[in-house]
């Protein structure tokens, strides 16, 4: 499932959930003519759209930048998902509420320029595409999906497991999603975001340091999507993450500009064409 589109998913809670939302929010389109939220995709669907993220500076850090970025998102019927934020799904497999299947995804990478002060000397690398596979349970308003993914480009050379469960509920024209996350990685993944090589260590202020791979983050994601017309969408998430063991460790998270607390989000406008 990718994230901009939890309005399709099954989204009907225990009647008493529901009525203490639409209590506690009263949103003003409950007077409209509210949309299919359980509707399944039929054919081809693509929407186009931009917006602005918020993301630390590198991960780590206590710095947050907002950037520009373009949104994707779309499929066909209930076998392909692609989406800027969450990647390519094609569901191989599918049957009693699971789906299984290969996935393509986009990694940010680290640019040591994004922040001098701690960065300098330290290894850059690009953006990076990973390829692995999913799998995903999905029933009513719940659904839990995990992806264990390898970076194919060999920009951080390292794999991670994602692993989240989400609770999903329509009021009138929105559509809220949220629940908690995790990332196991690799210990390649790891050094190359964490860790510190004795020869980078010769050339800047930290000490070497060897980041081991395990449970890098725990954290949870809220997503709300807001149906203004049958074709326009203006989607938003954030997310809070806190990091475990080797990554909290590291002297890039313990300087007086770094934090084991990362937060990130989006927001944006989208139309769709198909």
């Amino acid at each position: 499932m990718t994230l901009s589109s939890i309005w399709r998913r099954g989204l009907a809670l225990p009647g008493l959930l529901a009525a203490a939302v639409v209590l506690a929010v009263a949103v003003p389109a409950l007077a409209q003519e509210p949309p299919d939220f359980g509707q399944k995709r039929q054919g081809f669907e693509l929407n186009l759209g931009a917006g602005a993220t918020f993301w630390p500076a590198y991960p780590g850090s206590a710095v947050t930048r907002v950037r520009p970025f373009p949104f994707i998102n779309g499929g066909y019927g209930e076998w392909l998902d692609f989406d800027v934020l969450d990647g390519l799904r094609l569901s191989a497999l599918r049957g009693h509420g699971v789906s299984f299947g290969p996935i393509l995804r986009f990694r940010e990478g680290r640019d040591s320029d994004s922040s001098r002060r701690n960065l300098t000397g330290l290894r850059s690398f690009s953006d990076t595409v990973e390829a692995g596979l999913f799998v995903a349970y999905e029933s009513g308003p719940f659904y839990v999906d995990a992806s264990f993914t390898q970076d194919v480009a060999h920009n951080h050379r390292g794999a991670a497991l994602d692993a989240r469960a989400l609770v999903s509920v329509p009021v009138g024209r929105v559509a809220f999603s949220i629940g908690p996350e995790l990332r196991v990685v690799t210990q390649r993944f790891a050094q190359s975001f964490y860790g510190v090589s004795e020869a980078e260590a010769a050339t800047f202020r930290y000490q070497p340091y060897r980041a081991g791979g395990g449970l890098e983050r725990i954290g949870g994601l809220l997503a709300v999507q807001w149906k203004v017309t049958e074709r326009w969408n203006l989607f938003g998430y954030a997310e809070y993450g806190r990091l475990q063991g080797a990554a909290a460790d590291s002297p890039l998270v313990r300087t007086t500009d770094g934090s084991a607390d990362q937060v990130l989000g989006g927001l944006f406008l989208s139309y769709r064409f198909y």
